[in-house]
């Protein structure tokens, strides 16, 4: 039977990276990036809060159908509110929700070394000038740690400390729940 992780935490904690190594380790397995598919889901993102219910729920779905096709999934996305990782655990039976822990200082110094991509970068650095100046900044939404909270949820099955755990090391711990609870 097919599961499912999701792999949450705020931008820059790591999340991607131990997810990646997550990725080399499960065979048969959808990675699903919702940096690499927002687009998908709409033409020009505003990262307004209506929007990204529109695309968390289309990000939900997409796994949902996955797993109903018997394929296991990865979802990889900062998914700052706890609704959502539960939505999406209520519509699939083998889930486990893993929450990368990082202080921001350590988020706010990985992200600014960041190249513009996927992500605009300098996030934290443009949202925390916006909220001492007031310039705006084109297609910078609310920042998840800055403008808006992470909502942790204290049921994860996993907590990471990415400021302290390698990479590799975060997959290998969730690597072991999944062996505990025999899916992999």
């Amino acid at each position: 039977m097919p599961f499912a992780v999701w792999i949450s935490g705020l931008p820059g904690s790591g999340k991607s990276t131990i997810a990646r190594e997550l990725v080399k380790n499960i065979p048969s397995v959808e990675y699903l990036r919702l940096d690499e598919l927002r687009k998908n889901y709409v033409m020009n993102p505003t990262y307004s809060d209506e929007e990204r219910e529109i695309v968390y729920s289309r990000f939900i779905e997409d796994g949902a159908s996955r797993i109903a096709q018997g394929k296991n999934v990865i979802y990889d996305a900062t998914a700052h509110r706890m609704l959502w990782r539960l939505s999406a655990r209520s519509k699939i039976d083998r889930f486990i929700e893993v929450y990368v822990r990082c202080p921001i200082e350590k988020c706010i110094e990985r992200e600014t070394a960041r190249k513009e991509g996927l992500v605009q970068a300098e996030l934290y650095k443009k949202a925390r000038e916006r909220n001492r100046t007031g310039k705006q900044f084109e297609n910078l939404g609310k920042v998840v740690g800055v403008d808006v909270p992470f909502e942790v949820n204290p049921d994860a099955e996993v907590v990471i400390d990415s400021d302290r755990t390698d990479p590799a090391d975060g997959a290998k711990i969730v690597l072991a729940v999944l062996k505990k609870k025999g899916w992999i």
